[in-house]
Order: structure tokens, then sequence, then C-alpha cells
């Protein structure tokens, strides 16, 4: 008998599992006004930053998920 002959036992619960597949592979659904305020977002702070001569910020994903998350606590969403 190999050793892959028989199935070993998770190291994990189910639920722990389950619970981290989801946020793995079960995106959030964008949401347009969502989209719309993220572009203002970012136009407004690209243009601030270019009147005192500075060069555009790029916004990483983080952003948008941390944009995203502060969008849907003040909207209760």
């Amino acid at each position: 008998m190999s050793k892959g002959s028989r199935q070993r036992k998770s190291q994990t619960p189910d639920s722990k599992v389950s619970d981290n597949w989801s946020k793995i592979f079960n995106k959030a659904k964008d949401i347009p006004e969502l989209n719309v305020e993220w572009q203002c977002y970012t136009n407004a702070i690209n243009n601030i930053r270019h009147s005192y001569n500075l060069d555009s910020k790029v916004f990483t994903e983080n952003d948008r998920e941390r944009f995203a998350k502060a969008h849907k606590k003040k909207y209760n969403i």
C-alpha cells in the first residue's frame, strides 16, 4: 500500500475551509454606483495632486477594496 492510497483527515474544520474558499473564489459582484464613485474618487485625488505639481497616484487593488468596504459601510450595503 502506498502513501497516497488512503485519504488523510483534514487539519482544519470544514467551515473554515469553505469560508476561505468563498473569500478567494467568490468575489463580490461589481456595483455600478461603486464603480462611478471610485472613478470620481481617483480623479479628485489626482486633480488635487496635479494642482500641487505632484505625479498621479497609481491606485492598487487593495486601495479599491478598502474603498469598497468604506462605501458599503457608509451606505449600509
